[in-house]
């Protein structure tokens, strides 16, 4: 299992099972240790790298079937998205 499809999963899970990319990025920290080199900034948008990983695994988990997109930027958790965090 991967580690940050997992706190992705679990996040989502505590936010009453649906979230927005934002609830995603202020909670994550609570399901996953945020090493330095996460937090640091990249070229790439000049974001945190951290958020780029979330983005390519919440792109991993829709393309599973873990989670739904229902709105732009916003996820729903699935019943196999359920199952693979319990």
């Amino acid at each position: 299992m991967n580690i940050w499809e997992v706190a992705i999963l679990t996040c989502i899970n505590s936010l009453h099972g649906e979230a927005d990319l934002q609830e995603i990025y202020k909670h994550i920290g609570n399901f996953i240790i945020l090493e330095k080199r996460h937090l640091e900034e990249t070229r790439y948008g000049g974001r945190p790298a951290y958020q780029h990983q979330v983005r390519s695994h919440i792109t991993n988990l829709c393309q599973a079937g873990d989670l739904i997109r229902i709105s732009i930027g916003r996820y729903s958790l699935t019943k196999k998205g359920q199952k693979r965090i319990k």
